[in-house]
């Protein structure tokens, strides 16, 4: 009954509605589509007196998505703004599931809402693409960490005790009778204090690659010596506290955590020059809240964050990927002379995570 109160496109717009290489339909407010245009055809599998056939339910995924669409219907015909476009599945003839981004619009007569207005493209391979493009991110980082923990392992248990067994045999050589050595104490006391300073560069090497601390006693033990150690290093005043009941993580989420404080407090140390810093870890009953804040010189942040990578961000770049790696988001506040806010909010429990260890 209220097909027939729909008017085709007139015939001035009918060759763009025809033509177009979005899909546009019409549908009713019940959801039954009155008008589509051939690129709705080629979308969706079916041809045009088909869809004329079809509700918006039979091309949905799931009865909620019909539900959701509804809503979103009802808010703009009450004139709630509504923001667009936004993305919907749907199933196409061949039984293929398509992502498309799409915008609805409201079609009346005179103050009579007739139904609405879809106009739609098909995303589905743009999505794969940046799918794809985020396992291989993911991929990469896993790589790395292995390979950190790897070179860490053989600085610490093949290079160290060479060392070791080195500064021993300087000692050995200096216990002799001072008359056989006096020429050369002066030499052997130099390349033991300068093997002193190549075994603390490896360990701290080894540290920064892979912090056993992290390995051996977990997340927080690991955030503490890293925010003393910053206070050490940079002559920063910093301190950290814990929120909330601690809850136990696997050691994926503990470290890929523990990387982004370590980039965050990276960025602090070579960019800021803050003289305070502030870190804190909350325990939510589903989450994980992470917050390190500074008192530098901030920065504008105007990119988004795919484009972080590409103007040189790589720090900002990997931590927002390491945190999507465990299912998580980073928000970053900062501004031009008020400092920086680094927030990380990601799940306690993550079911997804390849081994990174």
């Amino acid at each position: 009954m209220t097909e027939t109160r729909f008017k085709p496109p007139a015939l001035c717009h009918r060759c763009l509605f025809e033509n177009a290489s979005d899909a546009i339909w019409f549908y009713d407010r019940n959801g039954h589509i009155v008008y589509a245009n051939r690129a709705s055809a080629e979308l969706t599998g079916y041809t045009r007196t088909e869809l004329k056939q079809k509700n918006l339910k039979d091309l949905l995924t799931t009865a909620s998505e019909y539900d959701q669409i509804m809503d979103i219907n009802s808010r703009i015909a009450s004139g709630e703004e509504v923001k667009m476009p936004y993305e919907q599945k749907i199933r196409r003839h061949d039984g293929s599931i398509a992502v498309l981004r799409m915008a609805t619009t409201l079609v009346k007569s005179a103050d009579e809402v007739l139904g609405f207005q879809n106009i739609a493209r098909d995303i589905t391979e743009e999505i794969r693409r940046q799918q794809n493009m985020k396992s291989f991110v993911q991929d990469v980082i896993r790589a790395q960490e292995a390979e950190r923990k790897r070179i860490s392992r053989e600085l610490h248990d093949e290079v160290a005790p060479l060392l070791l067994l080195l500064m021993q045999k300087i000692d050995n050589l200096s216990k002799q009778s001072e008359r056989d050595i006096a020429d050369c104490k002066p030499q052997l006391d130099a390349l033991r204090s300068q093997s002193e300073e190549a075994l603390e560069s490896l360990r701290r090497i080894a540290q920064d690659l892979r912090p056993r601390i992290l390995d051996d006693l977990g997340l927080i033990p690991a955030l503490e010596w890293l925010t003393e150690k910053l206070a050490q290093d940079g002559q920063i005043h910093a301190e950290s506290s814990i929120k909330g009941r601690e809850v136990e993580l696997t050691a994926e989420i503990q470290l890929l955590v523990f990387r982004i404080a370590q980039e965050a407090f990276n960025n602090i140390r070579k960019h800021s020059l803050a003289t305070w810093v502030r870190l804190e870890l909350e325990f939510k009953p589903k989450t994980i809240l992470l917050t390190i804040q500074d008192n530098g010189k901030g920065f504008n942040l105007s990119e988004q964050t795919d484009n972080l990578a590409q103007n040189g961000k790589l720090g900002l770049a990997g931590m927002h990927e390491r945190a999507q790696l465990i299912g998580g988001h980073i928000h970053i506040l900062t501004h031009p002379g008020q400092g920086t806010t680094v927030i990380a909010e990601v799940p306690t429990v993550s079911t997804d995570i390849k081994q990174a260890s």
